[in-house]
């Protein structure tokens, strides 16, 4: 590899515009109580900056990203380089799959060729210059119900889930309650910037740091580990002050960076900088026509009812959407009381026209259904289900199998060789790794008992060391069970006590641990 910080003159030497470096505007970020006093990157480093950056030097960036696009999944067995077509289609998308090698590179040198002292952030400089050190989730506020960080960022949407299902046939059931406009990655600056007038620190892509966290016990000059801060397209953001970290080899498409300039002179706007912004005002204003069209997506269908047509048939009805949709989706979950179907969701009907849709059931057990709205940008979210029927009503010495519930929240359904087993998961609102809220996954089942009693509980389960869950009989807990250090399912037996009446069973997490259950049975 050839050596960029060696290489002077270069500009002169090498033909084209291409070859001049872009200077970031910089926005000064000051706070006396924690020694603050720098300037910070307006925008986040885009392709078209980095590729001045790799024409001038020659710097080869190793080929081993993660590529998240509309035709890659990430695999580590295909890497793929920064400069994948889809990467840099939009040389103002900000740059990815440089890693914080490339980034902590390219920063070196711009203050090589600028005189200038640039740099990444560290952690605790981002932190404020994303808040302006409020005590906020976001500098826009707390946002809870994720329904207005869509003005703010490009952030795992109803457009994101929607373009990934189109592009992967993988559907993400819980995102912001928002949308935004963007599938994957997009033009800088596109939404509201922060009251300091920085842009996409929550979204777009997630930002390399200066500041180290695990250095080399071997080699002490070398850093193992870096933090990481915000949030990108792909991920749920978490607030400003949620800690995380990344590799120093890990090269990503969902991670990018903007710069610091470790000075207070204000420099003049540079004649490449101005010609920048002139392009990215254009490049907005197109990118935005793409937004546009994507948020015409249809909303989710309205006030689903399911009701009984005859002994087989069951009538689906729902409010027609606005915008209006071009067609609608049905789908179906059914509990066969004997035990031959799972609780997996099916699409029954597609290409429906009208706003109702009458369904063959396949039996007399529970079912539900949720209907989706379709139109030429993709498919709305799910609709709130409508349900018909009764589930069985389990007693005390009967076999539950877990996907008997009548109710249920963040859990999934797995059908291996034959079984059906239900999953709890430990990240329902899909957030990045590092901290996330506890949201607990549950199912309940129909049940009753004569008397009150204590006895054993079996349960049929596999999953992650130290999982936890509770048991619960209306108020009153049946057992608390962790697992230890087993592999696939297992039989568990642990001592229990229920009440009488005929308070549901509830089967809960109880940390922030994923496992799945098979089937559970009280026994005297």
């Amino acid at each position: 590899m050839r050596s960029y910080l060696s290489i002077l003159g270069l500009l002169a030497s090498t033909a084209g515009v291409n070859a001049q470096h872009i200077e970031p505007v910089m926005i000064p970020i000051v706070n006396a109580d924690s020694g603050i006093n720098i300037q910070m990157g307006k925008y986040e480093v885009t392709v078209e900056e980095y590729k001045r950056f790799i024409a001038s030097t020659g710097y080869e960036v190793p080929k081993k990203c993660m590529l998240f696009s509309p035709s890659s999944w990430p695999d580590p067995e295909t890497p793929a380089n920064w400069d994948h077509p889809e990467l840099v289609a939009n040389s103002f998308n900000p740059v990815s799959c440089i890693g914080v090698i490339g980034a902590k590179a390219y920063a070196r040198w711009l203050s090589e060729v600028t005189g200038k002292p640039y740099r990444l952030p560290q952690l605790h400089e981002w932190q404020y210059a994303a808040s302006k050190g409020k005590h906020s989730r976001f500098d826009f506020g707390e946002d809870y119900s994720q329904t207005e960080i869509c003005k703010y960022e490009n952030t795992e949407d109803f457009a994101s889930v929607a373009g990934v299902l189109r592009d992967h046939g993988h559907r993400y059931d819980i995102s912001a309650q928002c949308n935004d406009g963007a599938v994957y990655q997009t033009v800088v600056g596109m939404y509201r910037p922060n009251s300091l007038g920085l842009f996409d620190m929550m979204g777009n892509v997630r930002e390399l740091q200066e500041s180290c966290v695990r250095w080399d016990d071997d080699k002490s000059e070398n850093c193992l580990e870096y933090d990481v801060a915000g949030e990108a397209w792909h991920w749920q953001a978490r607030g400003v002050k949620v800690p995380d970290t990344i590799l120093a080899d890990f090269y990503g498409s969902i991670e990018g960076f903007r710069l610091v300039l470790d000075s207070t002179e204000r420099y003049p706007i540079s004649k490449q900088t101005e010609m920048f912004l002139q392009d990215l005002d254009v490049a907005q204003k197109q990118a935005r026509k793409t937004h546009e069209k994507m948020m015409t997506l249809p909303n989710a269908p309205k006030h689903v009812t399911a009701t009984v047509v005859s002994d087989t048939q069951t009538r689906i009805e729902w409010q027609e959407t606005q915008p209006e949709a071009e067609h609608y989706s049905v789908y179906r979950s059914y509990l066969d009381p004997n035990g031959k179907h799972s609780r997996d969701w099916q699409k029954v009907a597609d290409k429906i026209k009208t706003n109702f849709y009458v369904d063959n059931r396949p039996g007399k057990g529970l079912v539900s259904y949720k209907v989706y709205a379709i139109n030429n940008q993709g498919e709305s979210p799910a609709s709130r289900q409508a349900q018909l029927g009764n589930a069985p009503v389990f007693l005390v010495n009967q076999k539950i199998e877990a996907e008997q519930y009548f109710a249920e929240k963040f859990t999934w359904i797995q059908d291996k060789d034959d079984a059906t087993a239900v999953g709890f998961m430990h990240n329902p609102k899909h957030y990045v790794t590092g901290q996330f809220p506890f949201l607990p996954a549950w199912l309940k089942f129909a049940f009753t008992s004569k008397k009150s009693g204590t006895g054993m509980i079996e349960v049929r389960v596999r999953g992650e060391d130290g999982a936890t869950f509770e048991l619960w009989q209306g108020h009153h807990l049946v057992a608390r069970i962790s697992l230890s250090n087993q592999e696939g399912f297992v039989n568990i037996r642990h001592k229990a006590s229920w009440i009488e009446g005929g308070y549901p069973l509830e089967i809960r997490s109880a940390n922030q641990k994923w496992f799945m259950l098979d089937w559970l049975l009280l026994k005297p």
